[in-house]
């Protein structure tokens, strides 16, 4: 039979082992020729091949591209930008570009039956490529209207806030880090430390915050504040700001780097604060104002003293908005711009 040289043995080995979709295919009249059928939501194709029909891989592709075609590619790009699903549809067109591979193989005396299946590898692979156009083409709108280099930052003005630990060389506790389990994206830095470790200022400031009355929520208490940034897929910034914080430390730095453009620095999860640290006092940069913990987490919550860490934040507000250290910079560019900026003395 001519199908097994387009199909090798191995196919068959293979997708043999597949369980058959749940659903009812017509009988077919033995005298007709090519028949091509789908399943209501175009997830199952059935090609069906009478044993003397001339078949090429070509037929197949051609036929599988009009049903990946068909597919709405908005049910894979839920709220995405219109202009880029189109774009990922037009991939669709090429050949051998379709979204399906081969289910299972049925063979008899006067068909031979393809079933094939919308495959998910393929459908993350153009998700894939819609995602990687997506950011570079929101990166290109933030650089041309308000995308910040930060480069106005000198070289080495800030002072790393815990002593003897450096920038860290994961990317995932620095800015733009996915954070899963709150529906948003990490805003500063993590500096893993001894709990009860110092944390010093990192320029010279007046003191806006200082939890010296903070108690910490439970952990049930936090877990339903998540479950509703969940439904809402992103942080709401009472959350963020009043529980997820936990114990903290805002200082503001006024206009001391940049005469138009006002900084905050943010510290995050401690577990004590200096006595001397109160609203409106001032401090100086290497000023001690408290110590490293774990509060407002869900260890913080449980009352033991893991994961401890200090989350660091530098906010920068001028007239076009408000954004932290570090935003839309990613990879090495970032631990670049964060080496940079920051000084061990």
């Amino acid at each position: 039979m001519k199908f097994f040289k387009i199909f090798p043995l191995v196919y068959l080995f293979f997708i043999g082992c597949s369980s058959a979709p749940d659903i009812n295919i017509n009988e077919l009249n033995k005298s007709q020729l090519l028949k091509v059928e789908s399943s209501s939501n175009n997830q199952y194709i059935y090609i069906d091949i009478p044993e003397n029909f001339n078949l090429d891989e070509k037929i197949i592709n051609k036929e599988l591209n009009k049903f990946s075609n068909k597919i709405n590619s908005s049910n894979f790009f839920k709220n995405e930008n219109s202009g880029f699903v189109k774009k990922i549809d037009s991939i669709f067109l090429n050949q051998n570009n379709h979204l399906y591979s081969i289910h299972k193989i049925s063979l008899s005396d006067s068909i031979n039956q393809i079933i094939y299946k919308l495959d998910s590898n393929k459908v993350s692979f153009f998700k894939n490529i819609f995602y990687e156009k997506n950011k570079l083409n929101k990166i290109k709108v933030i650089k041309k209207n308000y995308f910040d280099d930060f480069s106005y930052i000198p070289d080495k003005v800030l002072l790393l806030p815990c002593p003897n630990i450096d920038i860290p060389s994961s990317f995932n506790l620095l800015p733009n880090a996915p954070r899963k389990y709150r529906s948003g994206i990490h805003q500063g830095i993590d500096f893993p430390g001894l709990y009860s470790s110092k944390i010093l200022s990192v320029l010279d400031g007046i003191i806006i915050r200082a939890d010296h009355n903070y108690k910490e929520v439970s952990n049930d208490f936090r877990n339903n504040l998540l479950e509703k940034a969940s439904i809402i897929q992103r942080t709401p910034s009472d959350i963020f700001v009043n529980i997820l914080y936990g114990r903290t430390i805002m200082i503001d730095h006024g206009f001391n780097i940049t005469t138009n453009k006002r900084i905050i620095s943010i510290y995050a999860h401690l577990s004590e604060i200096n006595s001397n640290i109160k609203v409106g006092n001032k401090v100086s940069r290497g000023g001690f104002i408290g110590n490293v913990g774990n509060s407002g987490t869900s260890d913080g919550a449980k009352g033991n003293k893991k994961a401890a860490h200090l989350h660091f934040e530098l906010i920068i507000q001028d007239k076009d908005g408000e954004r932290y250290l570090g935003k839309e910079i990613y990879k090495n560019e970032l631990i670049n711009l964060l080496e940079r900026v920051f000084s061990s003395r």
